[in-house]
């Protein structure tokens, strides 16, 4: 079989980017990355050591969308920039006739995140081709089943989730909510999802923590959330999970990066997540497209939404 050609759309880890491991985890997952594309010329030196190091990978680099597209042959893109510049990014990418997973947010910026997000799908749908975004926590629950065992088979009154995003204000939430939301839309499937009572402890960018409290609906479900936001710029960052009290923090084990949940008695490891969303990417590229593509572009538009509401809450409370 002819592996799946992936171009890699930000191959440098500056600000946060996940480029060089989505570059690993594409090459174990069977996928060909021939291309790669950065902001400039002077990031060209630079990503090309960082695809060698860390995956392994000799790609040919550009600056320039259009001629990257224009020169390579490829089935789908990669999109690791910052989401500022992903809009543009997945309307060529359609027009081309290319997959995509794309990192979080799919998309970001003063216009109706919603809209904006169901009319990038149109044009994927209209292409026969697929969007998938980068939202690899929901990977991580039969894990947290197995050290709380039946925690996840109903939907839940009570969810918190600890992250520690690199940024501050508005652009924490984009980096850091898609996380909570595509959780919730797994622990509490329903349709017309919505979010009430939305609250934050503080809007101050130079504030160390931040708690976004609100009532999430799905049909008959109703889960009372709690997310607790600690910016900061060290590695590994904490992760913490509550579901109905049972709570579970992510352990990460150096040098080889193995993970787990633990609750202070126990562990339970699990594989990477990120890992396991690329491998089913690639997979279903390699089917030509997966059955689930309809569910998954409307989880998409309902978690664009989501965060929609939450930044208009954020802006309001601002104001």
């Amino acid at each position: 079989m002819t592996p799946v050609r992936v171009g890699l759309i930000g191959a440098r880890r500056a600000r946060q980017g996940l480029g060089p491991f989505l570059a690993r985890d594409l090459r174990a997952a069977g996928a060909a990355v021939p291309c790669f594309l950065v902001k400039s010329e002077a990031s060209l030196v630079e990503a090309d050591r960082q695809l060698r190091e860390t995956a392994g990978i000799a790609a040919r680099g550009y600056t320039d969308l259009p001629t990257l597209l224009a020169s390579e042959t490829l089935d789908a893109l990669v999109v690791s920039s910052p989401h500022e510049s992903h809009r543009g990014v997945l309307e060529a990418a359609a027009h081309a006739g290319l997959h995509v997973l794309c990192e979080k947010p799919l998309i970001w910026g003063k216009n109706d995140l919603a809209a904006g997000a169901t009319a990038c799908i149109a044009a994927f749908e209209e292409a026969g081709r697929e969007l998938w975004e980068n939202c690899q926590w929901p990977y991580t629950l039969p894990a947290f089943d197995r050290l709380h065992p039946g925690t996840t088979s109903a939907p839940p009154r009570h969810f918190f989730m600890l992250l520690q995003p690199s940024g501050s204000g508005a652009r924490m939430l984009a980096d850091s909510l898609p996380h909570p939301l595509s959780l919730l839309q797994h622990l509490a499937p329903g349709p017309d999802p919505k979010l009430e009572g939305v609250r934050f402890s503080s809007t101050d960018p130079a504030a160390s923590r931040v708690f976004v409290r609100f009532r999430y609906r799905a049909g008959a479900a109703e889960t009372a959330c709690e997310v607790e936001l600690r910016p900061t710029r060290k590695h590994p960052r904490e992760v913490a999970l509550a579901v109905d009290g049972r709570r579970a923090r992510r352990k990460v084990s150096a040098p080889d990066y193995r993970l787990g949940f633990e609750d202070g008695a126990r562990t339970v490891a699990f594989d990477d997540p990120l890992r396991l969303l690329v491998a089913d990417f690639v997979a279903a590229m390699e089917r030509g497209g997966s059955r689930q593509a309809g569910a998954r572009h409307r989880r998409i538009v309902e978690r664009m939404a989501l965060l929609d509401e939450l930044r208009a809450a954020w802006e309001q409370a601002q104001a």
